[in-house]
């Protein structure tokens, strides 16, 4: 057995040895001339591993220095990052705790004039107005919102600094004015799902189409057709399917521009495709929630293999994340899965994986830092904070640090000044109160919000 590698500088250890328990963050901390590798244990913490041919995985980790139980055993295959590194440690500025306080007050509108509009279109249709927004992503540079009741998702080419700013490209219409759906490779649906972005890619669920839509490189006009259609055989195709190549209502997105995750939500299931897809109807790869393709399983009570209407997904390096709306919680694996119906690793929302009960058994209408109702969306930022949109309750849930073990509690709640706060359909609009969450987007320094009852973008700065 290869043991890790003992690194330092004056007398404080830096390596995966030097001291009891040391975790890695990335592979430079373990032994590379042993071809050490940092990575994964179940509890999600990283350790050093070494080859060996009798594991399945061709890892086994260090039985010195690696807490959690671990050391000495086989390394699960999918736990290991098909690309190799770990993700990097976090930036030198990132606080202890969560970035935000309770209540805390947003500091920019978009789809309103000012925080405390919020009809839908205000005052009319426009480059600067919302109906039922949903989805939203953000890059360095742009944002882009999918405003689901004008068949469109805008593009601001710049990131927004003042309320209510016009977006300055519409995909899925002509103009900035229009909204008639439809269903070709320039026109969107209505009731459109969420938005992903990696290097020039850009990619739009349009649910009602049952399709996901890919452009190869970021509109620069208005109605700009898309390059690319999955879950149909060309652009005027909007049959639902649930084989390897058909989906039903997809809704999340994640990619890092070589592989992809879409969550076929009417399909109860989530899709995985290894490698980008480059061709129109390319089947993925690997189906979670299902023993196979070809099914739309309804599981209840639900398991740690199963979903009910899942809609935001994401990966942090070293986690999967998917919010199972109306089984109310939020499932987690332990590295990108490799194989149909894996079984996830720890839920958030409920204290068990069989578990689907709103605020996590709270007798209604009591509400708490535990549970959710309806969860649409989950992202995890560069300083590993954890937010949850908790859709019906009106709040995103908050963890400072990706929580481990099941039914952990937040740790700061937006859009209501306490955790038990309960949703009340009569409180206006204001720069505090959401009325419900659909999407999230994360910056080093801004959490940005879709509240698609008020139709608008909120934007809470980040005490980092």
């Amino acid at each position: 057995m290869r043991t890790t590698l003992m690194l330092f500088v004056g007398l404080s250890a830096v390596a995966c040895g030097g001291r009891n328990d040391f975790l890695c963050t990335d592979n430079a901390n373990c032994n590379l001339s042993g071809g050490g590798q940092c990575v994964a244990a179940s509890t999600g913490n990283r350790w050093c591993a070494y080859p060996d041919p009798e594991c399945a995985s061709g890892l086994r980790f260090s039985n010195e220095d690696v807490g959690d139980g671990v050391g000495g055993t086989c390394v699960p295959a999918e736990v290991i990052p098909p690309d190799g590194p770990v993700p990097d440690a976090p930036p030198a500025n990132c606080t202890a705790g969560a970035p935000v306080v309770n209540g805390q007050a947003a500091d920019l509108v978009l789809g309103q004039p000012d925080m405390t509009s919020g009809a839908a279109n205000n005052p009319f249709l426009s480059g600067s107005s919302l109906s039922v927004s949903v989805g939203v992503h953000l890059d360095g540079n742009r944002l882009w919102v999918s405003d689901s009741g004008n068949a469109r998702a805008l593009q601001w080419n710049s990131l927004p600094s003042v309320n209510g700013q016009s977006a300055s490209v519409a995909i899925g219409q002509s103009s900035l004015i229009s909204s008639t759906p439809g269903a070709t490779s320039s026109v969107l649906g209505i009731g459109g799902g969420y938005i992903a972005k990696s290097g020039t890619k850009l990619l739009v669920s349009d649910s009602v189409n049952n399709r996901v839509l890919i452009w190869n490189s970021i509109p620069t006009t208005n109605g700009q057709p898309a390059d690319l259609v999955l879950g149909q055989p060309d652009f005027t195709s909007k049959g639902s399917g649930n084989s390897a190549s058909g989906l039903s209502g997809p809704r999340g997105l994640w990619t890092d521009g070589q592989r992809l995750i879409v969550s076929d939500r009417l399909n109860n299931r989530v899709l995985i495709w290894n490698t980008f897809p480059t061709q129109n109807g390319a089947p993925a790869d690997t189906v979670l929630g299902a023993p196979g393709f070809g099914m739309s399983p309804v599981i209840n009570p639900p398991t740690a293999s199963s979903f009910r209407n899942p809609h935001g997904v994401s990966f942090d390096g070293a986690r999967l994340y998917v919010a199972d709306q109306q089984n109310n919680r939020v499932l987690v694996w332990n590295g990108m899965p490799s194989s149909n119906n894996k079984a996830a690793d720890q839920v958030l929302g409920q204290s068990g994986f069989d578990g689907a009960l709103e605020n996590a058994g709270a007798p209604y209408p009591q509400v708490n830092n535990i549970g959710f109702k309806g969860p649409t969306d989950v992202i995890v930022d560069e300083c590993g904070s954890l937010y949850v949109c908790d859709n019906f309750n009106g709040r995103v849930l908050v963890f400072g640090r990706v929580p481990t073990g099941n039914a952990p509690a937040a740790d700061v709640v937006l859009g209501k000044p306490s955790f038990t706060t309960q949703p009340n359909a009569g409180t206006p609009a204001s720069e505090r109160h959401i009325g419900g969450c659909s999407g999230l987007a994360v910056s080093a320094a801004n959490l940005f919000v879709t509240d698609p009852v008020f139709n608008r973008v909120l934007r809470f700065p980040l005490g980092r």
